[in-house]
């Protein structure tokens, strides 16, 4: 038997002009922080293996079923045919067209309360995070790092914005 890959995945999405500036407020006062945001927008999809490689890719579509299947196509491009991939639950990613490409049909296996918890097909495997974990997704302490990089970056339109995402990343 091979020994499979392993791959956790998740998503960052980054608007246009988002702004936040440090100030002096008085002790006790309750400051807000003006921001102005567009509704262009990137989106990056990462997936971090066991091993510590890495892949991002990113666009500026809303995120749908059809990107979850082609993601995994570009994981199998990647790192092989033979993958293990961990998805959130984002309608994206828990689709029954997802699973249907996985494993050939549209039914998969379920836990006590019915929820999919894996998909398997004959060269790779999606589980699923429970609901409402983050923690458990090694690729949020990533995205924490590159809000922290954009976070006194003004991105005053969207070519600037792809322009630094590789940057950030």
């Amino acid at each position: 038997m091979s020994e499979k890959t392993v791959v956790v995945v998740d998503q960052f999405t980054k608007h246009v002009g988002t702004v936040q500036r440090r100030g002096w407020y008085p002790i006790g006062s309750d400051p807000t922080i003006e921001t102005a945001t567009s509704w262009e927008s990137v989106t990056v999809l990462g997936a971090v293996t066991d091993d510590g490689d890495s892949f991002y890719c990113w666009t500026e579509e809303n995120l749908t079923r059809f990107h979850g299947i082609r993601l995994l196509e570009a994981l199998k491009d990647k790192f092989g045919e033979e993958l293990v991939v961990f998805l959130d639950r984002a309608g994206y990613f828990y689709a029954r067209d997802l699973w249907e490409h996985v494993s050939g049909e549209r039914e998969t296996e379920t836990v006590g309360d019915s929820s999919v918890s894996c998909v398997r097909g004959d060269n790779l495997e999606v589980w699923y995070f429970p609901s409402k974990l983050p923690e458990l997704n090694a690729v949020e302490g990533c995205w924490d790092q590159l809000q922290e990089w954009f976070k006194y970056r003004l991105m005053p339109d969207l070519s600037t914005l792809k322009d630094y995402i590789p940057r950030g990343l």
